[in-house]
């Protein structure tokens, strides 16, 4: 009897110290959101050690890169740049294994550009537009300071931008008084009460106002 109890116990610690399986290979980036063109960093594990790796950006080889002697990396890569008109974008990062090919990690990248837009764009002072603002930091208040002649003319508190790219939707008056003045003014949209054409990080841009007749 002792000798079957031995025996099974045994097994049973031979089944436990069994070979354990491989470890998956994994991937992740730094940050949850990214201006185009800005630095990410990714790292990962699970990789061929000291083999060569391809990272890609929704299937667009983006760089080449080597695990370390445990498999694992720290890769420097470049946030895409945005097509046509898009203002956001969530990417498909790959880490490919050129040595093992089931070697492979995927993890969704963000990226968005610091750019405003007004809709539509050509209205009456008066009349409400949507105000959208991009890549500024989250959490932050938005403001649009009015600019004529290089003097803040109205300021106008925007609201919060969210979270994870830093992005505002707001309806509004396009100039807080019916008649502005005629010429080139300047939208200037950042985080201070106060302007000045140094803040940063900042968006700015012209908006022309000009007569009519009927």
């Amino acid at each position: 009897m002792k000798r079957k109890t031995i025996a099974a116990a045994t097994i049973g610690l031979a089944l436990v110290g069994g070979t354990a399986p491989a470890e998956a290979s994994t991937v992740a980036v730094n940050a949850p959101c990214y201006i185009q063109g800005a630095p990410v960093t990714a790292s990962g594990t699970g990789f061929t050690a000291s083999g060569p790796i391809n990272f890609s950006f929704d299937g667009q080889l983006a760089a080449g890169g080597t695990a370390d002697t445990a498999g694992n990396f720290t890769q420097p890569l470049t946030a895409p740049l945005l097509s046509g008109n898009a203002f956001q974008h969530t990417y498909t990062l790959t880490a490919q294994d050129l040595t093992t090919a089931s070697a492979v990690a995927t993890t969704n990248v963000t990226v968005t550009k610091q750019a405003a837009s007004v809709s539509p764009h050509r209205a009456k002072p008066s009349r409400k537009v949507k105000f959208g603002v991009h890549g500024m930091p989250p959490g932050g208040v938005l403001y649009l300071h009015y600019v004529f002649h290089g003097k803040q003319r109205f300021l106008r508190k925007l609201g919060k931008a969210k979270a994870p790219c830093g992005t505002l939707t707001v309806k509004k008056r396009f100039f807080p008084v019916r008649r502005p003045a005629v010429g080139t003014w300047t939208f200037q949209f950042d985080n201070r009460k106060k302007y000045s054409k140094h803040t940063l990080p900042r968006i700015a841009g012209p908006v022309t106002i000009f007569n009519t007749f009927k």
